[in-house]
């Protein structure tokens, strides 16, 4: 069987894996939440930061009726863009209700048994009682009232937008010195391989945390420092990978015709070493979105308000160990879904692109 006919068999096992195609249609909707997140999730202001104290600690599926408030400032409106990037600030005050009376000018509203007096015309309803609307919060609320599920969504956000430009951080650096040390060998061989063993020598979390205590914490920077944790691997493997394509019969007959080397390398060895590469792309994916929870939960990684599934787990540690265990598990449910989903499909690519396993 020819290589040809090789892969075609091997790319039609990949179409009819259901394990493969489960896992590209829940990224694909990750991918889909974590784009319209702002448009879609109940709490669209700007990193879902809107703290209702007195609904802290909500357990899922909680039903809260409010009524609302003008804001005491005029909110400007944000064009679509805008929204869906960074959020849009609210116009109102969201005031939680269990009942509401008018009582000469003013409203007396109730809530778990706490009384307040709202003036009327604050409210602007002209006199009347305004509107009780109802929100289910369907993951509950954490210790600042704030709704799990908007900053859940957010937080993904973050993770597939980080785990993202920190593989192209691994695999621009990797696919370089990997392909240099493998089509030049000699000193340059040497040279960049005493790289790769002293950074191989160096754990992964050590190293970010080296990273970001020189750099300081920012989002740029937790992305370089993944990005610098994850190059190793790929360097090795494309290196082995130019090794044995080098000496191919087009490789020689590219040198013999003249072609510069970097040519050579972008346009005749590097599109058929592509398979591995995307195997390794879809493992630091993962690899990626652990290491940035983990520097989250530490204290390392993106900060609060900012949501992330690392800082969301560091932020209701105490609670979920007192009890309100949901708090912990969507966010950890959510970073095992992902990391398993990109190793079941490093798994499948890996089957697709590596002949020798058939």
């Amino acid at each position: 069987m020819g290589e040809g006919q090789y892969r075609s068999r091997q790319f039609a096992d990949f179409r009819s894996s259901r394990t493969a195609i489960g896992c590209i249609l829940l990224l694909s909707l990750a991918t889909l939440l974590s784009l319209l997140a702002y448009v879609i999730i109940p709490d669209g202001t700007p990193n879902a930061n809107r703290q209702i104290p007195r609904l802290a600690l909500l357990s899922p599926t909680s039903i809260e009726q409010f009524v609302m408030r003008g804001q005491s400032y005029e909110v400007e409106k944000v064009s679509l863009i805008s929204r869906m990037l960074s959020g849009q600030r609210d116009d109102v005050i969201f005031i939680p209700v269990d009942d509401i009376r008018s009582t000469q000018g003013q409203l007396e509203i109730s809530h778990e048994g706490v009384i307040s007096y709202q003036d009327m015309a604050e409210l602007k309803m002209d006199g009347e009682l305004p509107e009780i609307i109802e929100r289910r919060f369907w993951f509950g609320t954490d210790k600042y009232g704030r709704d799990v599920l908007s900053r859940l969504v957010l937080g993904l956000r973050a993770s597939l937008f980080v785990g993202f430009l920190a593989v192209i951080v691994s695999l621009s650096i990797g696919v370089f010195l990997g392909s240099m040390a493998g089509y030049f060998g000699g000193y340059t061989d040497r040279l960049i391989m005493f790289l790769i063993n002293t950074s191989w020598s160096i754990p992964t979390l050590l190293m970010a945390f080296a990273i970001i205590l020189a750099l300081g914490r920012g989002f740029g920077v937790v992305i370089l420092a993944i990005g610098l944790t994850m190059w190793v691997d790929v360097a090795r493997i494309v290196r082995g990978q130019v090794l044995q394509t080098k000496s191919e019969l087009y490789v020689q007959a590219a040198k013999i015709s003249g072609y510069h080397h970097i040519r050579i390398i972008a346009r005749h060895i590097l599109p058929n070493v592509s398979g591995p590469i995307l195997v390794m792309a879809a493992a630091n994916f993962a690899t990626a979105i652990l290491v940035e929870a983990g520097l989250s939960f530490l204290g390392l990684g993106i900060q609060p308000p900012t949501p992330s599934l690392g800082n969301m787990l560091q932020e209701s540690y105490a609670y979920a160990t007192g009890g309100f265990v949901y708090l912990a598990v969507f966010p950890i449910l959510t970073i095992m879904s992902l990391v398993l989903c990109f190793n079941l499909l490093g798994t499948a690519l890996r089957d697709v692109f590596d002949v020798r396993s058939g």
